[in-house]
This record gives C-alpha cells, structure tokens and sequence, in this order.
C-alpha cells in the first residue's frame, strides 16, 4: 500500500472511532439525562457505565490513537468518564453508582497510600538525595536530568519494585512542575556559553498565551457547570484543571530555561517537562539538515523531536543519529528507545559548528 493509502486508512479510522465515541455518548445522554425511555432502571446504569468506563477508552486508544493504554491518558479518561456519568446519570438513580464511586475512591486512597510510603522514605534519605543532586551539577547541566539523576541513586529499585521508580519519575516530574510555574527564580538560564535556546524564534508563546486564556475561562465554566449537579465533582474538576494550569505554565518556564547544552563531551537535551535526554559525544553518528516529509517522519518511532510546535506544523532543522538506542526520560518518567533525535535551535548555524567543533570535526553531516 502506498503513503496517500496508509494515510487515508490512519484518517478514516481516526473519524470512525470519534464518531463511535461520540454515538455512545450521545445515546447514553439521551437515555439518562433526557429521560427518552422512561424512568431509568439500574441495569441501564450498569450498561452506562460498562460503555462510558470501558468500551469508550477501548475505542479511544484501539481506533483513534492507535497506540497502547498508558497511565498518563488512561487516569485522565477515567476521572472524566466519572465525571460524565455523575452529570447525565439522574439523581434518584445514582444510587447505582455508589459501586463504582467507591472503587474509584478506593483506587485514590491506594495511590495515596503509596505515594505517602514514597515521601516517608525520602524524608528518610533526603540528605542523601540532596548530596546526589548537589553531585548532579558537575554532569547534568538542566533541573529534569538532575532529579532523576538524584532520584536513580538514592532510590535504587530493582525487580518488582522498579515500578516504584517509575512512580518516583512521576512525583519528580510534579515538583519539577510546581518548582517551574510557582518557584521560577529557583532556576536560572545556563551561562555556559555553548547554550542554544529553541523557543525564541518560535509560535509557541502565542500558543502558550492562547491556552492559558482559554484554561483560565474553562476552569469558571466547567466548575459553575458541573457545582449544578455535584459540588464535590466541581471542586474536583477544578483541582484537576488548576494542576493542568500549573504544568502548562511550568512547561513553558522549563521551556525558557532549559536550552541545548554542549557540555563535557556530553549533549544535554530537555524539553520544558516532556523529556529530556544526555548523549555523549561517542553515540553520535552523524547530524544532518532535515529532509523527509512529515508523513515519513510520522512514521518513526524510535524519535524525540525538539521542534515546538505552532498553529502549523513545523519541521525540524536537525537529524541526529545515533550509533545505539539510548533511553530517553519522558513525561511522569516513563522511557523511551531513542535512535534518532529531531532539533530546531533559534542559531542554527552557530550550533553546528559548535557542536562539529566540541566533537572534532570539520564538516559534520
């Protein structure tokens, strides 16, 4: 099948799946919200909740994503399924959730439980940790790479309890957001004068502006919307929205405040919260300009791309390849294979003679 073919099939399945999503939606609001069949029964409700808790995230990740459940969508799809069903599911019928409320309760407690376990064991080790992230300055330039550096070397899960790792990638990821949008004069611009930043010749500070604008607005409608049926709901959206707010803001910050970094033989790389990864002079096969079409470069897998996006789409100016996969730390400290790196720098020029030069070089390509 030829590009134009795959990329209809990827398009059709795409509207497919929403159309589903929304048909389910719809017929569910119809029954319960608007009352067309009559008074409710409880096997309706069960049927509601199966299709909106289930069959719809089902659909989301298998026809309109096409991609693997992950923790990062999946609890947010969770938390607004719960939301939508308390908002159409009538009042004299919402006894029939009481099931599921305390499930979802019980599953928050857990996640408490374990998050409560985690900060007691890093009272306990946090000299320790400050020492590792102290150490860290001398070999990560940038705020992510160090945490997690700290975190690895302090908390040193293996087996069955690396999945506390991962966790520990995600409380990290929250401070860094917290420290970024609410702290930022903690963390200043690297002075080392190999810095390249990648967001000043960009749109994504229009972006930025125009999703603050409308979060800020959402937040007011969705609370005065949602306080109509369930206050507890409300506050619970809203908390949800000021922590989306929250990373947002610290996305941009990390943005700002975390260029590129030729350090070391080391070429250090993060972008605002959502990766960040370190390669070494030696795993660098060869930089080139980027040539390939945008469906081509949707198709690789094993890629970060440090282009920040705009109303339009925008290509890379850079691909680094290189010689070995190496692991790259994504949002909530979840990993990823990396063979090849996209780059866009707002001095192109300069950084690749830099960086031919840091590596030895005289025409890099």
């Amino acid at each position: 099948m030829d590009l134009w073919g795959t990329l209809y099939l990827q398009r059709r399945s795409f509207y497919i799946g929403l159309s589903l999503i929304l048909l389910i939606l719809l017929s569910h609001f119809s029954v319960q919200k608007l009352g067309l069949t009559g008074l409710v029964q409880p096997w309706l409700v069960y049927v509601t909740i199966i299709d909106v808790m289930i069959v719809v995230p089902a659909v989301l990740f298998l026809i309109v994503l096409r991609r693997k459940p992950t923790l990062t969508v999946f609890a947010p799809l969770m938390v607004s399924g719960l939301l939508f069903l308390h908002w159409i599911v009538p009042s004299y019928a919402k006894d029939n959730l009481l099931y599921l409320n305390y499930t979802v309760i019980m599953l928050e407690v857990s996640f408490l439980c374990v998050e409560l376990i985690l900060a007691v064991m890093f009272i306990r080790k946090l000299p320790e940790w400050r020492e590792h992230f102290k150490d860290a300055k001398t070999t990560h330039v940038l705020l992510m790479p160090r945490l997690f550096y700290a975190n690895e070397k302090t908390f040193a899960f293996k087996g069955k309890l690396a999945y506390f790792e991962r966790l520990g990638g995600f409380l990290a990821t929250d401070a860094a957001a917290i420290r970024f949008s609410l702290f930022p004069w903690l963390d200043s611009y690297p002075s080392h004068q190999q810095s390249f930043s990648y967001h000043r010749n960009s749109e994504y500070f229009s972006v930025f502006l125009m999703l603050i604008h409308a979060m800020a607005i959402e937040i007011i409608a969705v609370h005065a919307m949602i306080a109509q049926f369930s206050h507890t709901a409300a506050w619970l959206a809203t908390f949800l929205d000021v922590y989306a707010l929250l990373f947002l803001i610290g996305d941009y910050q990390a943005v700002r405040k975390s260029p590129v970094v030729i350090k070391k033989q080391v070429l250090h790389i993060q972008k605002g919260l959502r990766f960040h990864i370190t390669v070494p002079f030696e795993e660098i096969a060869a930089i080139a300009p980027f040539e390939k079409t945008t469906a081509e470069y949707s198709k690789i897998k094993q890629g970060v791309n440090l282009t920040l996006g705009g109303l339009e789409t925008k290509a890379p100016q850079f691909e680094l390849m290189l010689r070995t996969t190496l692991d790259a730390y994504m949002v909530f400290g979840f990993k990823k294979k990396v063979s090849t790196i996209y780059l866009t720098v707002d001095e192109p020029e300069i950084f690749l003679k830099e960086l031919s030069a840091s590596i030895g070089v005289s025409n890099f390509q």
